[in-house]
């Protein structure tokens, strides 16, 4: 086939220079759309996941210090008033054999003995308050509070209670003070199919009904048919009453509990060179139990805890530990626990966060805190009685 002159067949068409641009241009504005889309996305995600991780650790965590403080101070059905004399509840703290667990008189936090007051008393609440500053400095414990076995101390105030656990076990006949003991109905763990005994050597363990208490370490662990629990001190019987307690005597309507002493306090995660909050790695809530010797993680993510006391009927005003005295303790009968959960990722909010913390509540006021980086952090505030502590 012949071509006209001057005519030219095309057998193929590329794209002008205007087509291409305006090809790149569409397609530049498709992937920013998607990216934004992804990015907003991702961005959502970090922020919803960091926010599960935080209600996550303060509502576990309040969780975890609440159940203990309502169970502070009760002594099987005695109250800070007895429902059968009228009187104050006595208590007769016996110490244990030298070098056990020894049981003393403490005047402040100490994780080596059971606080006690001058009288002898258990002190249901205490309480150590630090300056309300951050960050605090790592591994530092505060004056006057022995440091407990387990993660080091970070920082933020330390509460401690004194508390009956496990399922009360019913005495069966008034104690034998000649060979100190007390028969119970049965050292089986109650609601349990576990052939462990409920009772073991050296367990705290408290006597108490309605008009009298006794708490005490036992040396052995309970035998025979029916159980007999020990409660000789190196051989030697101790006198299991006070002289001023009134009422009922302790064979009659009486039960006995196992018996700790629990404190709550921030410590470096362990494996962590990152002591200081903000340089990458939260501190955690960890609970001590003088009776078990250990330290167990409560929540991590937790990064400062703020506590304050109500004192006396009614109390309406809650003040920090270091504005008790000595005598305020076992007067206290509700508490106010405020902490800071954080998040886990940087760059979840544009600015670090201030918002009011250490004192909030109080007749002092709240004191401003400012987040040391951009992680998501909220706080978390509960007020809880100790238990009989409301007439």
């Amino acid at each position: 086939m012949s071509v006209p002159r001057g005519q030219v067949i095309r057998t193929q068409r590329g794209l002008t220079l205007i087509e291409l641009m305006i090809s790149i241009t569409i397609g530049l504005v498709v992937i920013g759309a998607v990216s934004y889309m992804y990015l907003g996305s991702k961005g959502a995600y970090r922020g919803n996941e960091s926010q599960a991780r935080i209600q996550e650790a303060g509502r576990f965590a309040l969780d975890a210090i609440t159940n203990d403080i309502r169970r502070a101070g009760g002594l099987g059905c005695g109250t800070l008033e007895s429902v059968y004399s009228g009187s104050n509840v006595s208590v007769n703290v016996i110490p244990p054999t030298a070098g056990v667990n020894p049981i003393a008189v403490g005047s402040a936090i100490n994780g080596a003995v059971l606080a006690v007051d001058t009288t002898s008393e258990p002190i249901p609440i205490q309480g150590l308050t630090l300056a309300p500053t951050y960050p605090q400095p790592p591994a530092t414990a505060p004056p006057g509070w022995t440091p407990l076995p387990g993660p080091a101390y970070r920082g933020g105030d330390i509460l401690q209670l004194q508390i009956s656990s496990g399922w009360p076990v019913r005495v069966t006949n008034n104690p034998d003070t000649v060979n100190g003991n007390i028969q119970i109905a049965s050292n089986a763990i109650p609601n349990s199919t576990s052939t462990a005994p409920n009772f073991n050597a050296n367990d705290f363990v408290v006597l108490a009904n309605c008009s009298s208490a006794a708490v005490f370490q036992t040396p052995t662990t309970p035998t025979g048919s029916p159980p007999l629990l020990s409660y000789k001190v190196g051989g030697t019987v101790p006198t299991l009453l006070q002289a001023q307690q009134l009422g009922y005597g302790l064979g009659t309507y009486s039960t006995v509990q196992h018996f700790d002493q629990v404190t709550y306090y921030l410590g470096t995660v362990p494996g962590s060179a990152n002591a200081v909050a903000g340089s990458g790695t939260p501190s955690a809530l960890y609970r001590y139990s003088l009776a078990s010797g250990t330290a167990q993680e409560v929540a991590d993510n937790v990064e400062d805890i703020d506590v304050s006391y109500g004192v006396g009927a009614g109390a309406t005003v809650f003040k920090s530990a270091n504005a008790l005295t000595p005598a305020d303790w076992p007067n206290v009968v509700s508490v106010r626990v405020s902490l800071i959960a954080v998040g886990d990722q940087l760059g979840i909010v544009s600015a670090p966060q201030t918002f009011p913390f250490h004192g909030a509540g109080t007749a002092a006021g709240a004191v401003a805190w400012t987040a040391p980086d951009t992680r998501l952090r909220q706080v978390f505030t509960v007020t809880a009685t100790l238990r009989d502590r409301l007439q």
